[in-house]
Formats: structure tokens, sequence, C-alpha cells
């Protein structure tokens, strides 16, 4: 029996070492998974609060050009849907455990700021050059935090830092930041209270138009049968049509069927059958042409295919192809949403990439109604030098048009953006801040 049980003993004392053994491993398991989970967390917070403080900084540089009460109202809407965000991400950082209290002020008066001269504006009253002053200041810290926010994401992601440290390096940065929220502190008898709300463009002004609402171009086209199809999309990349694979089709408002090659993806719309989309893996080497040569290349290929009266209106460069955009003119009017995107390879000028999905779904006939004000009267409140004066169309947010002077503008420092005026009412209808490199011309 003593024997029976000191067996019994061993076999129950042996299981319980495994069992712990195995309850060790799978707590360590559970432990270094937990711990992988927060470090995602706070990466795509500090990810989140980069993007949030980007916004931030752009709205707030069109709050230096605003010149109407509407148009600060709306800026100021943006800005408070931004800065509810950031908070929402800076309270998840660690649930709380990272303290950045004055990057936290900075965004609540941030909102209470430019609210007030919301209201402002909406009164009638100039915005004086003490509180432009102080707009610039908030770009600039908002600018530096963006970065901050940005290099903390990218080190926690590559495992060269852990939260915690990069945590205490965010704190130093909130110290920063007293100068500028003392300094906001002491602006304002503006009696401003703070409400909890709830929760850009590399190649040109008005790029990605929505795509809710209904092709008028091709609801009237006639039906495309893949054979025609294929036969079309054979002739834009001059090749026979045994050499192109039948991929699957796409359905919704602009359906297509889809082909390739061993470097080319072309689809066609089902309807009308017009060239949708082209996309090359062909890379690009050394650059022999220029921008102004791609942009030749492009207007002559948009020519064959059929698409007339497009004009060019911004390029960018990368990697050594060059992406044109082209958008449709009526009369004097550039109708942004009416948009083109070609890429040419600078190397030998291939076509290596066609985007029509905001012209096909876009296209129209337009009836545009007759100016009422004068570019003269459109220019008058601008707070920076005009230097052009043209007429567009632009898309609004809710699917609709406006059609506007387009005022190309500068301020003392050089830098140059874009107002949009309705060429009825006279009401700025959008502001662009436009930045210039080698690669091309940026907004947002």
């Amino acid at each position: 029996m003593k024997k029976r049980r000191k067996i019994r003993l061993g076999s129950f004392l042996t299981a319980l070492v495994v069992a712990l053994g195995i309850w060790g491993i799978t707590g360590n398991v559970r432990a270094h998974t937990y711990k992988r989970e927060i470090d995602l967390a706070n990466q795509n917070a500090l990810f989140e609060l980069s993007e949030y403080f980007d916004n931030i900084e752009a709205t707030l540089t069109k709050s230096l050009y605003a010149g109407s009460g509407e148009m600060m109202s709306t800026l100021t809407s943006r800005l408070q849907r931004d800065t509810a965000g950031a908070k929402e991400s800076l309270a998840s950082l660690s649930a709380g455990e990272t303290s950045l209290y004055n990057t936290y002020k900075y965004l609540s008066q941030v909102g209470e700021f430019t609210e007030y001269l919301g209201r402002k504006a909406a009164n009638g009253e100039k915005i004086s050059d003490e509180e432009r002053e102080t707009l610039r200041t908030l770009c600039s810290y908002a600018v530096s935090l963006s970065l901050k926010f940005e290099q903390m994401s990218s080190l926690l992601c590559a495992d060269y830092f852990t939260f915690e440290e990069i945590s205490d390096e965010l704190v130093k940065a909130d110290t920063g930041s007293e100068s500028t929220v003392s300094y906001l502190d002491s602006i304002s008898d503006t009696e401003l209270t703070f409400e909890n709300y709830p929760t850009l463009i590399y190649d040109g002004p008005y790029s990605d138009n929505i795509l809710s609402k209904s092709s008028v171009l091709l609801e009237n086209e006639a039906d495309f049968s893949k054979d025609e199809a294929k036969k079309i999309a054979a002739d834009i990349l001059g090749i026979e049509e045994k050499f192109l694979v039948e991929e699957k089709s796409t359905d919704g408002k602009l359906a297509a069927y889809c082909f390739r090659t061993d470097s080319y993806n072309i689809s066609i719309t089902k309807k009308g059958g017009y060239p949708l989309e082209i996309i090359s893996s062909i890379e690009a080497g050394e650059a022999v042409l220029s921008q102004a040569d791609a942009t030749e290349k492009a207007s002559l290929f948009l020519g064959e295919l059929g698409f007339f009266d497009m004009v060019s209106t911004y390029t960018a460069v990368t990697n050594g192809i060059c992406t044109v955009n082209f958008a449709y003119k009526q009369d004097s009017f550039i109708c942004y949403p009416d948009l083109i995107k070609v890429s040419v390879n600078l190397t030998d000028g291939r076509i290596t990439g066609l985007e029509t999905s905001d012209y096909l779904m876009n296209h129209k006939k337009r009836d545009i109604p007759d100016f009422e004000i004068t570019p003269e009267q459109a220019m008058a409140d601008c707070v920076c030098r005009v230097t052009k004066v043209s007429a567009a169309v632009i898309p609004t947010e809710d699917g609709n048009e406006k059609y506007t002077y387009e005022l190309l503008c500068e301020d003392t420092d050089g830098q140059h953006i874009l107002i949009y005026k309705d060429i009825v009412t006279g009401k700025e209808a959008d502001i662009l801040i436009l930045l210039y490199s080698d690669n091309g011309t940026l907004t947002k």
C-alpha cells in the first residue's frame, strides 16, 4: 500500500511539474502575444497621431488665407474633427500611461482658438495680424509633432526601441509645447469653452473625386462583349489578341473586362468600351526625357484614345515614371472632376499607366452659369497677392460641383495658394496649398 501511494504521489508530482511547466510556457506565450498586441496598438496610435497633426497643419495653413466666415467655419469643423481624433489616439497610448498634458491642451486650444476666429469672421470682423501670427505658430508646432509621431511609429515598428523608451522621448517633446500653450493662454479673453466632438493629394487638386454617383457618360452607352473589349485592349497595347490573358471581370458602376500580359494589366468598360485602367510592371532606368516631353507623349496618347479637349494641369515623378494629370476644358473652364492620369516612362517614353475613372464617372456637357462677379471683385478681399486668375469647375464633398474663379496667390513668405470663389456669389468655395518639388507639384 505504501509503495502504491509513493508511486501515485510520484506520478502526481510529475504531472504537477509538467502542468506547471506547460502553464508557464503558455503564460509566457500569452504575455509575449499580449505585449505584441499592445506594441501594435501603440504603433497605430502614433501613426494616426502623425496623420492627424499633418491634417491639422494643412487646415491651419488654409485658415491663414480664408477671407469669409463660411470658409472659416468649414475649416474650423475640420479642425474640430481632427483634434478630437488626435485626442482619442493620445488617450489610447498604453491606456493613458504616457502623459502628454501639453500636447492634449494644445489640441484643445487649437479648436477653441479657431472656433473663436470663425465666429469673428462670421460677424464680418477681420482677423488681426497678431491672430494670423498665432495661426503660424500653431502650424509650425503641428509640423514638428507630426514628424515626431511618425518617427516614433517607424522606430517602434522596426523594434529599434521599446515603447517605454519612446514614451520617454514623447514626454520630453511634450515639455517643448509649454511655450506654445502659455502663449495661447495669454492671448485670449475670448471666454471660450471646448466641446467634445465625435470623431490629401500628391498629384494635383481634386485628383480623387468621389464615385458615389452614377456615370452620366456611360448610362446611355452600348454594351460591349468580352471579345470586343479584348480587341480594344490589344489595339491600345499594340499587340495581338492572342497575347492577352483574360482575368476576372469587375462589377459596379464602372464594370469592366480585365486582361493581362507579362508586363501590363488593362481593363475596358463593359458599357462604351472605354479604357478604364492600365498598369505596367515595367521599371524605369535613367531618365532621358523631361516632364515636358512626357506631357507631350501623354497628350498624344489621349488623343489616340479619343479623349479630346484635355489640358495638362499637374505632373509628378516617382522612380523615373512621370504621371501627368489632364482635366477636360469646356470653354474657359478647367473641369477638375473630369480627370485622367497618364504615366510615362522617362527612359523610353512608353505609356506605363492610365486611369480614367474620374473622367468616366463625371464627364458631361455642363450648363455653366454666367459670371455675376468680375475677376477684380473676386480678388478684392484676398489676404495675399493674386498672380493669376482662371475659371474652374471643382467638385464638392457632397458630390455636386461649383463654378469658380481659381485664384493663384502668393503670400509674403513665397507660399503659393489656390483660392476658389463662386462666380455667382463670390463666396469662397475651397482653399488648396501648393507645394513644389523637383518631382512635381504637390497639393494639400
